[in-house]
């Protein structure tokens, strides 16, 4: 599988939730690999209730996984950051922080492409920090490159579970393992379309909506309106359709209509 290379790995993380939402989006994204390093009390993720204890301070691992329990079942808990990249030809640390150690690092998008290339030789990991500090210089020793999530600079820190979600779905999609769309829907022609417009500005003119002599000015707006929209073919028949009862209606259908209404059957 193109991301069967890829390990993200928590260190230190504060929250069990954060830690459950992780693995949540990783399935998402097509991922599986999920490494965990110390920090948050672990005991949630094993724990046998579904739900979490009312009178816990914390959401549950579990809770915040949801189908993604699987991915949280089947994590790797690890003493030391060392351990769990021990077995990672290249280790990418991610950082939200400037500074002397960290001028190197680049923008996710700018290197997905590189990295899910590498990945088909290499095993890869995604180091993230704890929620309150990120990673310090001292774990970004461990870490051959550097990567970042551009943010707004008033308040560029990112919960730990959006963090992994950008950098999962950015390297999903440079690997090609995105999930095909259904194709795009046709749109009726254009020469089609101007003639139901014709049709239906001869309608509005019977029923008085449009001045016989200056139709055009409502007629480019409602061309507007529907450039924008865009007309699939069933819509076009729809539209029509309207326009040829329209048409019916204020030659003679409305003796028709009051006729049925009269007699109280049905109008179809």
């Amino acid at each position: 599988m193109p991301l069967d290379n890829f390990a993200f790995v928590l260190f230190k993380p504060k929250s069990p939730g954060n830690v459950g939402a992780a693995a949540r989006v990783l399935k998402n994204m097509g991922l599986r690999d999920l490494r965990i390093v110390g920090g948050t009390d672990l005991a949630p993720l094993t724990a046998a209730s579904e739900e979490p204890d009312p009178h816990h301070r914390h959401i549950s691992a579990k809770t915040m996984a949801v189908h993604g329990r699987d991915i949280l079942a089947a994590a790797e808990i690890h003493g030391g950051l060392d351990s769990a990249l021990a077995d990672r030809t290249l280790v990418v640390g991610t950082t939200a922080r400037a500074g002397l150690y960290r001028s190197e690092a680049r923008s996710i998008r700018e290197v997905s492409a590189e990295l899910a290339r590498l990945s088909e030789a290499n095993r890869i990991a995604l180091v993230f920090g704890p929620e309150d500090c990120g990673l310090t210089n001292e774990e970004l020793k461990l870490c051959q490159r550097l990567v970042t999530i551009p943010t707004a600079p008033a308040y560029p820190s990112l919960n730990l579970a959006q963090a992994v979600m950008i950098v999962a779905y950015e390297l999903m999609l440079a690997a090609g393992a995105a999930r095909v769309l259904p194709p795009a829907l046709q749109w009726a022609r254009s020469s089609e379309v101007d003639a139901m417009l014709g049709r239906m500005a001869k309608a509005l003119i019977a029923i008085g909506f449009l001045p016989e002599d200056t139709p055009d000015h409502i007629m480019f707006a409602l061309r507007a309106i529907l450039g924008r929209a865009g007309l699939r073919p069933r819509e076009l028949d729809i539209l029509n359709g309207i326009a040829s009862q329209i048409s019916w209606f204020a030659e003679s259908g409305h003796e028709t209509i009051a006729l049925k209404c009269a007699t109280g059957r049905k109008l179809k």
